[in-house]
C-alpha cells in the first residue's frame, strides 16, 4: 500500500509541475495551445514511462501530432498582429484537448497503478 502512495504522490506530483509549466509557458507569451500540449506530452510520455498501456502510447500520438499541427499550422497565424478568429478557435480547441489529456493521463496511470498492487497483494486460501 505505501507503493501505491508513494506512486500516486509523485504522479500527481509531476502533474501540477507540468501544468505550472504550461501555464508559465503561455504567460511568457507562446500560444495557450502550444504551450499546454507541450506540457500534457511530456505527462503522457511519463505516465507511459510508468506503465507500458496501448491507451497511454496512444495518448502520447495524439498529442504529439496535435503539437506539431499546432506547431506548423497554427502558430505561424498567431504570431500576427491580428490573428484570424479560426486560428484563435483553433489554439483554444488544442488548449482544451490538452486539459482534459493533462486530467486523463494521471487517472488512467493511478488505475494503473491501484490494478498492479491489487494483482501483487498476497492472497489468501478459503478455510475449509
Amino acid at each position: 500500500m505505501a507503493a501505491v502512495r508513494r506512486k500516486s504522490a509523485l504522479l500527481a506530483a509531476a502533474s501540477l509541475v507540468l501544468a505550472a509549466l504550461g501555464l508559465e509557458a503561455y504567460a511568457a507569451g507562446y500560444p495557450m495551445g502550444m504551450s499546454m500540449l507541450a506540457a500534457a506530452t511530456l505527462q503522457a510520455l511519463i505516465c507511459s514511462a510508468m506503465f507500458r498501456s496501448r491507451l497511454l502510447v496512444a495518448v502520447v500520438v495524439a498529442n504529439l501530432v496535435l503539437f506539431v499541427a499546432h506547431a506548423v499550422v497554427i502558430s505561424r497565424f498567431l504570431s500576427q498582429p491580428y490573428p484570424p478568429a479560426v486560428f484563435q478557435l483553433g489554439d483554444f480547441c488544442c488548449a482544451v484537448l490538452a486539459a482534459a489529456s493533462l486530467v486523463f493521463t494521471p487517472i488512467e496511470t493511478m488505475a494503473l497503478v491501484v490494478r498492479e498492487a491489487y494483482l501483487k497483494r498476497p492472497r489468501r486460501r478459503p478455510n475449509r
